[in-house]
């Protein structure tokens, strides 16, 4: 077996039996789903309904508001003046006084409260009030019930993208959370080729090390065994995830559940008016396991429409590729240090890069087509995190392309100035070493 493969043996046994391995490794994916499931099975617990005391000086807007999930209006208080009812509520959980000033074009309204009612809550009271307004003056100039509601539209975007009906918010999510997980692989993993390589040097194991290997060699095992510790993760955390959205879609398929906010919101973005209490407590309060299921069937097409094999190759190529340019980085800079405090002066210029990139992702996934988009998806220390961003959208050939021949390009360019200051830095020992320091190491035979 040759040095090299000794070497990446060692890396990789080492830290695959470590219990931090497994614990994480079983822990990733866990998190994860409950990102995935947590706000849905949080929209299936019963929110408390927030009791909200109207008074009204207009004489108008008594008992027209109708009761939801989210809001339950009192009438009692109506007659009442605004600052004995507030002194009535004034300690009471759950309770808001809508206060309704008189005015013949009502602009603002007054909500008091001893706690923060939320915003769901303050959207339900905006919405109503808009709507019961704008009704009452369709109903002043002489426009009847069947025709306010016949004006009433509901259009939906069907996207296609060279003929495949794709979803914007879908690739975007897809995009992000390929682009994050090479972000946390590579900073994780490449830290750890680092601190490797500087308890080696600081326990004086090196030295024995490197008289039976070359420096390079080292330098190689260690990024190439680390990496494969992350390949391996990362294969497991596939299966598991895989395994816990099986599963957690098939217990949402086999429950009734009540998402009350879920479909109130929806209410309001469509304009359809708010029901009252006996129709929200039936059929229109909540979704059968049919509902659930055309949920999931859409989430289902969604995934078989998409490309899979691009979308896994190009993970698999830029975490690799982004790996392996980093990780030498981070050996260099764990060669040419003594104490992990001193690595702070180098980690700046060498992370960059990667913060740069993922501080723009925002920008990325919302034009993934935009000037900046497409050249930090080229430049070779941005584009393992910008091109995956990019990819679920669907982009040319020539730029994917030349993406990766750079990459690779300045994957060699990397490992060989990274190996020029690895076999110095490793036997330097008791000297603080300077940009200027290391600038010589390239150059000495």
């Amino acid at each position: 077996m040759s040095k090299i493969a000794l070497i990446i043996k060692r890396e990789y046994v080492t830290r695959v039996r470590k219990k931090s391995f497994l614990v994480v490794s079983i822990l990733g994916p866990i998190l994860f789903a409950g990102l995935i499931f947590v706000p849905a099975l949080l929209a299936t617990t019963k929110n408390e309904n927030q009791r909200v005391v109207m008074v009204d000086e207009t004489k108008t807007l008594c008992g027209v508001l109708e009761s939801n999930a989210t809001v339950h209006y009192d009438y009692g208080y109506c007659n009442i003046d605004v600052a004995s009812v507030k002194k009535i509520f004034a300690d009471s959980s759950h309770v808001s006084v809508l206060y309704i000033p008189p005015s013949e074009q009502i602009i603002q309204v007054q909500l008091f409260s001893k706690d923060d009612p939320g915003d769901d809550v303050v959207s339900a009271i905006e919405y109503q009030l808009n709507n019961t307004m704008e009704r009452a003056k369709m109903k002043e100039n002489n426009l009847d019930q069947k025709t306010i509601d016949a004006v009433k539209s509901n259009i939906k975007v069907k996207d296609i993208v060279n003929n495949k009906v794709t979803n914007t918010d879908y690739n975007a999510a897809l995009g992000y959370a390929a682009s994050f997980l090479i972000y946390i692989f590579i900073f994780m993993y490449s830290v750890q080729v680092m601190r490797g390589v500087m308890e080696e040097k600081i326990n004086r194991i090196v030295e024995v090390i490197i008289s039976s290997v070359r420096p390079f060699q080292l330098m190689m095992g260690k990024v190439i065994g680390v990496g494969l510790v992350g390949f391996t993760q990362f294969l497991i955390w596939i299966i598991l995830g895989y395994g816990s959205y099986t599963a957690g879609s098939s217990y949402f398929q086999g429950q009734e559940i009540n998402p009350k906010n879920a479909q109130i919101e929806q209410t309001y973005k469509k304009g359809v008016s708010v029901q009252n209490d006996n129709m929200t407590a039936g059929a229109g309060n909540k979704i059968e396991k049919k509902d659930m299921s055309k949920a999931f069937d859409s989430v289902d097409n969604l995934l078989r429409s998409t490309d899979w094999i691009l979308v896994i190759g190009g993970f698999l190529f830029y975490f690799l590729g982004g790996y392996v340019l980093y990780s030498a980085l981070f050996a260099a800079v764990g060669s040419a240090v003594d104490q992990e405090t001193e690595t702070q002066q180098f980690m700046l210029p060498v992370t960059a890069p990667l913060i740069v990139s993922i501080v723009a992702m925002g920008s990325i996934i919302t034009n993934p087509h935009s000037t900046i988009a497409v050249w930090l998806s080229i430049i070779p220390f941005t584009s393992p995190i910008a091109m995956m961003a990019r990819i679920p959208f669907g982009i040319p050939v020539w730029q994917l392309g030349l993406s990766m021949v750079l990459l690779v390009a300045s994957i060699f360019g990397t490992v060989w100035l990274a190996g020029r200051i690895y076999r110095v830095g490793l036997l330097m020992y008791g000297k603080k070493v300077t940009y200027k320091e290391l600038g010589k190491w390239l150059f000495y035979k």
